[in-house]
């Protein structure tokens, strides 16, 4: 196992996204067409400004491709030893967890496949908020993916202290069950996982805010329910862009209050 290696294959692909994104930056800059430009500020007009955004968020992979994501799951199934890795989100309307990444063996065949909250090791870690390990209770993907799985490590994964899907490890290869240390291991790679996550909802909160209900929803966000503060986030900038519009000479008031309220906290 090569624990140092992995870790410098995140650094890597954190260092391949910045460069993408200064890429995509330079190439929406090239893109625009001449008059778009402002002649004194020497930058696009606000409503280009915000295509330009839309745009780069709009290239952005989904979480089966997401490099830095994989990359995680392969750090985190090395370090407990483990066969292979996946992540599951909720989906509200179905009321399941559906693997939407995974690395190692049968990725290919598990992505996509919906994981029932009850009578599953992945549902009561879930709803009991808790990493376990134990024995695969739901022998149904076994069948799918022609492959045994004799113990699993799953962990919750929180935003906000509110459950929003699990990040699991299968078969660990050095011995019959995980261990307490893997448990310990595998609460820090949920928490560095929900973190990936949040950052995509916020991407399309972003997207919400300037496409308003034009937004396309990504195929593996539709069924996430709203985050609270994300909603109440998106509610409050779509009431100060309106106040913005109607009443400006109200925004330096607004502006005081939060930061008031924000000193306050």
């Amino acid at each position: 196992m090569d624990i140092l290696g992995a870790i410098e294959r995140v650094s890597k692909a954190v260092e391949v996204l910045s460069d993408q994104v200064k890429e995509l930056k330079l190439l929406a800059s090239e893109t625009l067409p001449p008059n778009s430009y402002s002649a004194q500020a020497g930058c696009p007009e606000p409503g280009d400004q915000l295509k330009i955004v839309a745009g780069y968020l709009s290239l952005g992979p989904g979480l089966e491709q997401d490099e830095l994501l994989n990359t995680l799951l392969s750090c985190a199934q090395q370090v407990v030893r483990a066969e292979g890795a996946g992540l599951t989100l909720y989906d509200d309307q179905k009321d399941v967890l559906v693997f939407r990444a995974a690395t190692g063996v049968a990725a290919d065949k598990i992505i996509g496949w919906e994981v029932p909250l009850i009578n599953s090791q992945h549902g009561i870690a879930f709803r009991m908020r808790q990493v376990i390990a134990s024995t695969p209770i739901n022998r149904a993907i076994d069948e799918v993916t022609g492959v045994t799985y004799r113990n699993v490590l799953i962990a919750p994964l929180f935003i906000n202290d509110e459950a929003i899907g699990t990040v699991s490890a299968v078969n660990k290869t050095a011995a019959d069950h995980f261990t307490p240390q893997d448990i310990e291991d595998y609460t820090g790679f949920a928490e560095l996982a929900a973190h990936i996550i949040r950052q995509r909802l916020r991407e399309y909160t972003l997207k919400q805010i300037i496409e308003g209900d034009a937004a396309k929803v990504p195929m593996e966000l539709a069924g996430v329910r709203g985050l609270t503060i994300d909603a109440d986030l998106l509610d409050i900038i779509k009431n100060v862009v309106a106040m913005g519009r109607m009443s400006p000479e109200m925004l330096p008031l607004c502006k005081q209050l939060i930061a008031a309220l924000a000193n306050m906290g």
